[in-house]
């Protein structure tokens, strides 16, 4: 029953799989676009000189300068949705095309397509020749998954501007599955690419179609081509292996393995995106070797270290993972905390506290600060200075779940130097201000039992089933309170056993109705238990049980036998040894 420290675990999600996303579409060109963000909304954007004579006349009142000033101070905040419904009703009022043009805009950087839909009706009223309105009514068209219906538009758009050839048919690839009806866009995108046989963004789009349609002779053949007019294109295959990778992860390997071999001059982007799909697929070893193959490419490259430094980690090759991974704070791997927290862990992983405190104290506040933090309270801790470690966690925690956590921790530190005192005070102080928490009541209860106060235990207990009734683990550790500390056997058994049928194969459980049993003179059964327990948990607490039932059924030698190999793990434990003296001395 006694609770771990807090490790947190090496993240094996080295990085964001691929860049490419299935549901989000890039601008069709750099002069009207749905922003990626609100910041790039506000950005200025290059327009051909204005027509000043079609603008309406409208006085610049000190209203409408705020209003517009209002607009963009928002979008400037990352606002978006606030600066449309801004612009849009200041449009309503002006009738001004800019004014319906940054609406627009920014009511799609805010993803509000109503918004954005009124906003661009406004601004086609205002002028209906406007090109850049087109080109805008086609992202939205797109996004809404009404290709087919938009054909005429899209036909429209490029005979107007033959240039936007490439990005239009790179939008119309990445937004192809939000289509609902795949055929018939399959059977559009045939249509509308016919007349670029050269250009590589028609190729991707027809290849996204026949994907959608599941044409699988269609999508070999444009790939080939892809692979022949554009090799260092890296977009459709990096949008295909994620595909793949949402559908059936060793799928999207395979496939990029194969894409790889075929472009040696691939973008870093695309080859480091293999090793990570491995990660996912929790194929550790090869990834780490996909990694090492390119460190010998690109040797000071710092993302390659991080994911390199961390599978070694991860597979136990702790000097390997120490130098990468500082050769990957070296090389200015942007998360300098994260990798400072990491060779903290590898120092402690190989013994080497000092180094390992050293570490810690570099990390400075943020995402790594707190966990570093207790780290170094742990190594003070077990070095022997519990009090210095108990006073630094003291100041740590910026909100209550933290606080209540590390007070945990604490209580866990003290038990661990059998302070058991220390860890009564903490959590009694922690008590006052949480007296309904659960974890806290149930640590409590088992620092009472170490402090031989089976009463105050048992009140902790009954405190933590008033609020969860059912909760098996507090089931289980009244009941062992009981059996181990009380006569009321029969009291302890229906309590293990409420415990038992939640969760049957959980070892101290097992542990616990086999010793009551025992106490309840029914040893053949209670072996039984322990015998299962024992096999599921080679613990010695359990070994001390199971041995003291061996022993008064007769079987001494195997109780010594059993003993003896539990000591194999640790030559000191209170319970076993107690256990081994009280009965070898009779």
């Amino acid at each position: 029953m006694v609770m771990k420290s807090i490790k947190r675990p090496v993240s094996l999600l080295l990085l964001a799989l691929l860049t490419a996303c299935a549901s989000s579409g890039a601008p069709i060109s750099g002069s009207a676009h749905a922003p990626a963000s609100a910041a790039d909304a506000s950005a200025p954007v290059a327009r051909p000189p204005v027509d000043t004579a079609r603008l309406p006349k409208v006085e610049l009142t000190p209203d409408l300068l705020f209003g517009v000033l209002a607009s963009e101070i928002a979008a400037q905040r990352g606002q978006a949705g606030s600066a449309a419904l801004t612009d849009l009703a200041l449009a309503r009022q002006t009738r001004d095309p800019r004014l319906a043009e940054r609406a627009t805009q920014f009511a799609l950087a805010a993803g509000n397509g109503q918004a954005a839909q009124d906003a661009l009706s406004l601004w086609l009223q205002i002028e209906p020749e406007s090109f850049p309105a087109r080109e805008e009514q086609l992202v939205i068209a797109l996004r809404e998954g009404r290709l087919v219906d938009s054909q005429p538009l899209i036909q429209s758009v490029l005979a107007g501007k033959p240039d936007l050839a490439p990005d239009l048919f790179e939008q119309i690839a990445r937004l192809m599955p939000l289509q609902p009806d795949k055929p018939a866009a399959y059977r559009a995108t045939r249509t509308l690419t016919a007349g670029y046989p050269d250009l590589p963004q028609a190729h991707f789009a027809l290849y996204s179609a026949a994907a959608e349609a599941g044409d699988l002779a269609a999508m070999n053949i444009e790939l080939d081509r892809l692979a022949q007019l554009a090799p260092q294109w890296d977009l459709p295959v990096a949008w295909q292996a994620e595909r793949l990778r949402k559908q059936n992860p060793d799928d999207a390997i395979v496939f990029l393995k194969k894409e790889l071999d075929r472009r040696p001059n691939a973008g870093l982007e695309l080859k480091m995106a293999y090793p990570r799909l491995l990660v996912g697929a929790k194929r550790f070893v090869e990834a780490r070797q996909a990694f090492e193959t390119l460190l010998a490419q690109y040797p000071q490259q710092p993302d390659l270290l991080y994911g390199g430094g961390l599978l070694a980690f991860q597979l136990n090759d702790l000097d390997v993972a120490r130098a990468e991974l500082t050769a990957a704070l070296n090389a200015g791997y942007p998360d300098a905390d994260f990798l400072r927290y990491s060779l903290g862990q590898i120092a402690e992983n190989q013994h080497d506290s000092e180094t390992a405190q050293k570490w810690y104290q570099q990390v400075a506040p943020g995402a790594q600060y707190l966990p570093s933090q207790v780290r170094l309270a742990s190594i003070e801790s077990q070095n022997g200075h519990l009090d210095a470690a108990l006073a630094r966690m003291a100041k740590l925690g910026s909100n209550d779940e933290e606080r209540l956590q590390l007070v945990l921790i604490q209580s866990e530190m003290a038990r661990e130097a059998k302070r058991y005192d220390r860890a009564n005070s903490v959590l009694i102080q922690a008590l006052k201000k949480f007296p309904h928490d659960p974890q806290l009541l149930y640590e409590h209860a088992l620092i009472l039992d170490q402090l031989n106060q089976p009463a105050g235990a048992e009140h902790e207990l009954r405190q933590l089933l008033k609020l969860r009734p059912n909760d098996g683990q507090a089931l289980n550790a009244l009941g062992y309170v009981l059996a181990s500390r009380t006569t009321r056997y029969q009291e302890a058994y229906e309590l293990i056993g409420k415990a038992l049928k939640q969760s049957p194969d959980n070892p101290m459980i097992l542990d616990s109705m086999g010793w009551v049993l025992y106490k309840l003179g029914r040893q053949p059964e209670a072996l039984q238990y322990l015998q299962k327990a024992y096999a599921a948990l080679p613990d010695q607490e359990i070994a001390a049980h199971y041995g003291e039932v061996l022993w008064k059924m007769g079987r001494q030698s195997d109780a010594r036998a059993l003993w003896d190999k539990a000591l194999q793990t640790t030559a000191d434990h209170p319970q076993l040894d107690e256990t081994m003296h009280r009965l070898l001395a009779q």
